[in-house]
């Protein structure tokens, strides 16, 4: 059984589907935050400059390259995986977006 049958499942691709961004938001608080403590103190700091959703919708567009990696490798049911992940990912920012970063004129 080659790499590609045993990842060729929708759980595996709805589970790398949800830690990938996650793992991607830990980095780029490594990366340009890292004097900020981890996770509240930096989650507090995006929520109050209107800037979470941005960061989220940046670590949710990394699951394309997820999606294009499945279609190349033919690995449908990981692709339908990362498509619910994804999905999921659209309707916490849309809840950011309209909730929390509401911006008053």
């Amino acid at each position: 059984m080659s790499w590609e049958q045993k990842l060729n499942s929708f759980w595996k691709g709805l589970l790398i589907g949800f830690f990938f961004p996650i793992i991607l938001y830990v980095g780029y608080w490594l990366f340009f935050y890292h004097q900020i403590s981890f996770p509240v103190r930096f989650t507090k700091y995006l929520l109050n400059g209107n800037m979470l959703s941005g960061v989220v919708k940046i670590c949710g567009i990394a699951n394309l390259l997820l999606f294009y990696f499945g279609l190349t490798k033919k690995i449908d049911a990981f692709t339908k995986g990362i498509i619910v992940a994804t999905i999921v990912y659209v309707a916490l920012v849309a809840y950011l977006m309209y909730f929390h970063e509401t911006v008053y004129l």
